[in-house]
């Protein structure tokens, strides 16, 4: 039963749509604050100490990778736009700064063809 419950929540992501650029939104907005919110505070050790010390920083530094060079790859083999590879190569330097962008882009021309075939 809960997973039908979650299953029927999501499926409002499954396809281009408001839902899923607020959803876009949402992320790069608590992305960006983060970003420029999240300053170093005292008596951090920084990330080279950070990543020298703990396994599983390196752990989740090396996930990041990963993560946006498969973000990357989809946006590549998915994408429809002419800004899926120059933003799939910038995911791969800058992260999710890139890929939520071209992916809400993608999503908006998709809106957009829709709305124009109707």
């Amino acid at each position: 039963m809960l997973f039908n419950d979650t299953v029927s929540a999501a499926e409002k992501y499954r396809r281009p749509g408001p839902e899923r650029l607020k959803l876009y939104g949402s992320l790069f907005a608590m992305l960006v604050l983060t970003a420029v919110m999240g300053r170093k505070r005292s008596g951090e050790l920084g990330t080279r100490a950070t990543l020298k010390q703990s396994s599983f920083a390196r752990i989740m530094f090396m996930d990041i990778g990963a993560v946006s060079t498969l973000g990357a790859l989809y946006l590549v083999l998915n994408g429809k736009t002419p800004v899926r590879v120059p933003a799939a190569l910038a995911t791969l330097f800058v992260g999710s700064f890139a890929l939520l962008p071209a992916l809400a882009y993608e999503d908006w021309v998709a809106m957009q063809d829709k709305d124009s075939a109707e």
